[in-house]
């Protein structure tokens, strides 16, 4: 008696198994010759590696939706080192390994306008959903926006801060650019306690952290944010030509 060859119409069982890839490979094997001469465990494993490749890719697509990255295709891969620039590529990819999520350490990215600071970030966001790190990247003025709707007592407030102190990796971009008001500088402070040892934050600024006094009213709440920030912190330091200037300068360039 013949085995019963498995075809297209098999799809449904793995689809409701929640192996799609994997009924689709082995369907594929089943009807295709090449390969005929493989064993048993070969044509096993063939079709479990396209099964993790493709939930790797679907986790990875969740967690950058979840991310709210601007940008979710911005990566390491696409960042450019041109003359005169101070980025450097042996510091960018230590920092895709994401090691310093490993350790809680936090990175704070500092340069002039149209540096590349905003993509960086956020090609470190893309990096560390790629090691299956949870990760949130919010404008400081946006967090401060976004908090300022909820009610204080509101459950999705409540929600939405314990997302952003338990997140691997929160990158609060544009840092300080202008004054935040006094309630939204004591609720950053909260969330940064809360994330002391259990995640990292990333920061993005144009000023140098003893310039960040002038956009905080209280001077105490001022000295617990930047010691919760630079305490913990790699100091990476931009320089060098506009990249928006130079992407314009060539459509075809998506990288920074």
């Amino acid at each position: 008696m013949f085995d019963q060859l498995l075809t297209i119409d098999d799809m449904p069982a793995f689809t409701r198994l929640r192996m799609t890839a994997f009924g689709e490979a082995v369907i594929a094997i089943a009807n295709d010759p090449t390969f005929d001469d493989w064993s048993f465990s070969q044509k096993i494993r063939h079709a479990l590696d396209h099964e993790t490749q493709a939930r790797g890719e679907r986790l990875l697509h969740k967690l950058l939706k979840a991310s709210r990255t601007p940008n979710p295709a911005a990566c390491i891969e696409d960042i450019h080192y041109l003359a005169g620039r101070s980025i450097n590529r042996d510091v960018v990819t230590r920092l895709a390994a994401c090691r310093w999520i490993d350790q809680s350490t936090n990175l704070v990215i500092l340069g002039s306008s149209s540096v590349g600071k905003s993509y960086l970030a956020q090609a470190l966001v893309n990096a560390a959903c790629r090691h299956d790190y949870t990760a949130l990247y919010y404008r400081l003025d946006d967090l401060a926006n976004q908090l300022a709707v909820y009610q204080y007592s509101d459950p999705a407030r409540l929600r939405f801060l314990a997302s952003l102190r338990t997140c691997d990796a929160l990158v609060l971009d544009d840092f300080l650019t202008t004054p935040i008001s006094q309630e939204t500088a004591a609720e950053l402070l909260n969330i940064l306690a809360a994330r002391e040892g259990r995640g990292s934050t990333v920061v993005t600024s144009q000023f140098d952290p003893e310039d960040w006094y002038r956009s905080l009213h209280d001077a105490v709440i001022a000295e617990s944010i930047l010691n919760r920030i630079i305490g913990n912190a790699e100091i990476v330091q931009l320089a060098g030509p506009n990249m928006r200037q130079h992407a314009a300068t060539d459509p075809e360039d998506t990288g920074k």
